[in-house]
């Protein structure tokens, strides 16, 4: 094998690496991410994981005792929500990096992918892919010019 070919499979080999490091550190920063909020009223606090379920639910004082069944419910629930918001929020932010460009978590998680974009019927030609990656790499050394 050619030395520059060599060089070349070496490159993709890191990148390789370099991007299933990555993916294991998200996937480890997943597993360990969660929310908790305390309603507004300080009654109630709820704690979900990443995927937004529910972990805890925990009545933070006695007064919600006095409080009618529906008013309880739409505490607890609205609570509940502003929990996945905000793990909801976060989880993006760790995704975002590993994201088709252009694909937002929220997109994802809704099931609102563009699929023809993404998986067009006729395969890119070379010079797409080139322009594709042209971008990313723009893109990730804009990012890294921004977090220096």
């Amino acid at each position: 094998m050619s030395q520059d070919a060599e060089q070349r499979l070496q490159g993709v080999i890191d990148s390789y690496r370099q991007k299933r490091d990555g993916i294991m550190e998200m996937r480890r920063r997943l597993s360990t991410t969660e929310a908790t909020i305390r309603s507004r009223d300080r009654q109630v606090s709820v704690t979900v994981d990443a995927l937004g379920q529910l972990k805890t639910l925990k009545f933070d004082n006695k007064d919600y005792q006095s409080m009618e069944p529906g008013e309880l419910s739409a505490l607890i629930l609205g609570t509940l929500e502003k929990a996945r918001a905000s793990v909801r929020a976060e989880t993006g932010r760790i995704m975002a990096p590993f994201l088709p460009q252009g694909t937002s978590f929220d997109d994802l998680s809704k099931g609102q992918l563009d699929w023809d974009r993404l998986l067009p019927e006729s395969p890119r030609t070379p010079e797409q892919v080139r322009e594709l990656l042209t971008l990313q790499l723009k893109s990730d050394a804009e990012a890294d010019t921004d977090q220096d």
